[in-house]
């Protein structure tokens, strides 16, 4: 076969991608991933509160929308998935809560079959430990973690009642370069790190050294979803999946790897503080054995996430220091 029907056929099958609706797609989460799904070749729409920010990509398309508000469009954009990935703590105000059932209904009545919802690892508790598994309890220690159980609850209600094929993905730490890192006035902890490490010379840590942490690279979670949205969809399906790395590592551990970089960027020592530790912090191990059985093996980068996060801090924070190719 020759390159030029390879790249025809390559062609063809990018054209021939589902529309893709990402709620708060200008999130930490959201934006890198409107990004890597418009790049596979999915029409994208990215809704979020506030239409401030503009990605780079001309071909994202932007709908202001804020999942809590009662006044939002009467029909959403025609797309076969959604992906929800909202930082939602929902107060214990009954008011609040019908808002994923009524987003549901939406999504549905605008022709969503697919429904993936981005949960996260510490609906297990934040000290969970031992083996992790997507069939044991779950057991929240915080509002984080409990509006993402309730979250999961009202997805499963809607997936039996309306039909829908809903995907469960308990994210690990992610770790991936933010478009919007420029714009932020917060900004994700491996980024502070690595701006702490790069212009202070001192990385300070607010959590003891042996506070477990499974860092997972943006890469492995994108090769992972666009597995998920590759297959056909089945109606009532819910399935939940633990997304993660490998192995699971330590604050002081990712704080020492982003040492060890910003040291080779600068030249200088960096040093690193961190809370006195009376007794080590209990380990987990997050078993990503179903995801893997789907989606089969992908690279496990987290250096290489954290060297495109090093220069996309470089390039912001300092332009005429950039390094290596752009981010």
């Amino acid at each position: 076969m020759t390159n030029k029907n390879s790249c025809l056929i390559s062609a063809a099958r990018k054209d021939g991608r589902s529309p893709v609706l990402v709620i708060d797609g200008t999130g930490h989460v959201g934006a890198s991933l409107c990004q890597f799904l418009s790049a596979r070749g999915h029409p994208v729409t990215a809704a979020s509160r506030s239409q401030e920010v503009i990605f780079d990509d001309p071909s994202i398309e932007r709908l202001e929308l804020d999942v809590l508000a009662h006044s939002n469009p009467d029909r959403l954009p025609s797309s076969k998935v959604a992906i929800i990935v909202p930082w939602v703590q929902q107060p214990d105000d009954v008011e609040h809560r019908p808002w994923l059932d009524r987003l549901v209904r939406l999504l549905v009545g605008a022709g969503t079959r697919s429904v993936i919802y981005v949960s996260s690892i510490w609906v297990y508790g934040r000290e969970p430990r031992g083996c992790l598994t997507e069939s044991m309890p779950v057991a929240p220690t915080d509002p984080y973690g409990s509006a993402h159980v309730a979250n999961e609850a009202s997805l499963t209600k809607c997936a039996d009642g309306l039909g829908v094929d809903v995907a469960i993905l308990r994210l690990a730490n992610l770790v991936v370069p933010d478009p919007f890192f420029r714009s932020r006035t917060k900004i994700a902890f491996t980024h502070e790190l690595m701006e702490m490490a790069l212009l202070n010379r001192l990385i300070e840590l607010r959590s003891p050294p042996s506070t477990p942490r499974n860092m997972l690279p943006g890469s492995l979670f994108h090769h992972d979803i666009g597995t998920l949205l590759d297959r056909r969809p089945v109606e009532g399906r819910v399935e939940t999946f633990n997304l993660g790395s490998a192995s699971t590592s330590t604050m002081i551990n990712l704080a020492k790897e982003i040492a060890v970089m910003a040291e080779g960027h600068h030249g200088n020592r960096v040093g690193i503080k961190h809370p006195e530790e009376l007794e080590v912090q209990p380990q987990f191990r997050l078993d990503t054995t179903k995801i893997r059985q789907i989606a089969g093996p992908h690279v496990d980068d987290l250096s290489g996430e954290l060297s495109r996060i090093l220069r996309q801090v470089v390039s912001v924070r300092d332009p005429a220091a950039v390094i290596g190719k752009p981010v």
